[in-house]
């Protein structure tokens, strides 16, 4: 498939043209990239089928080194419902997420691009957890993100958690 993409054969390919292979493709560097591309311009319809397929391999794919892409753009671009999706999705896995390579990025997007109650809730999940999470290469970033963009009144948790840190 890289191949095919890197040679630009297919330079007329759509969405429609590899349904049922959304998941392989956004799993390869040339895929995903092929995926976030079409996806800016893509009409309601294909998006819609886009994530209806992504959906089930979530997870898997807010993990992978190219799939988190993917999850970025739908929390970059998804309908309201579609980030809603995504974001039951990420529930009870934000620290996990936090702390993995792909997946951090994943929670960034995720708090920059979601609605008050969603950051909220996906913060709240760091609660017990910050100093794990700013000792950590990626969790750091997060923390960082929830601070750039959660109103501070949701955020008294992480200032406590570093004055206890410091006793």
């Amino acid at each position: 498939m890289s191949d095919l993409f890197r040679n630009a054969r297919l330079p007329n390919l759509s969405l429609r043209d590899v349904s049922n292979y959304i998941v392989e493709f956004a799993q390869d560097q040339y895929g995903s990239r092929f995926i976030q591309q079409k996806l800016e311009q893509a009409s309601a319809v294909d998006k819609t089928a886009v994530f209806r397929e992504i959906l089930s391999h979530a997870y898997d794919l807010m993990v992978d080194v190219f799939g988190n892409y993917v999850i970025q753009k739908f929390f970059e671009l998804g309908t309201p419902e579609q980030k809603q999706i995504l974001g039951q999705r990420i529930k009870g896995q934000v620290l996990a997420l936090s702390l993995q390579m792909y997946g951090c990025r994943v929670i960034q997007k995720a708090v920059e691009s979601v609605p008050l109650d969603m950051q909220i809730a996906i913060v709240q999940e760091l609660d017990g957890c910050v100093i794990k999470c700013v000792k950590d290469q990626n969790g750091n970033h997060v923390v960082q993100k929830c601070v750039e963009s959660v109103p501070p009144e949701h955020l008294q948790f992480i200032v406590d958690a570093f004055r206890d840190h410091q006793r």
